[in-house]
């Protein structure tokens, strides 16, 4: 399995590409990927699993976070950005 990694590309905001992961490993990963975030922080989750662009803002609401927005940034990709 491949290993996450968040990459900080601002204060308090972080990008974790989970392209190339079969769904549903986006919907589980936010979980946790959520706990490490820093409270006040942003997230960028890339994938490229149309079922994630559904799954993973259902459990971030769930977790208490802000879907800001999910928007696409290319040919079967999208880029969910998380508010904690």
């Amino acid at each position: 399995m491949k290993e996450l990694k968040p990459v900080r590309i601002a204060d308090n905001h972080y990008q974790v590409d989970m392209r190339g992961w079969m769904c549903p490993y986006p919907k589980y990963a936010i979980e946790m990927l959520l706990k490490k975030l820093p409270p006040a922080s942003l997230m960028d989750l890339l994938v490229d699993c149309p079922a994630a662009t559904k799954d993973v803002p259902a459990v971030a609401r769930n977790q208490g976070s802000t879907v800001v927005e999910v928007s696409t940034i290319g040919d079967g990709e999208w880029s969910i950005r998380i508010s904690k």
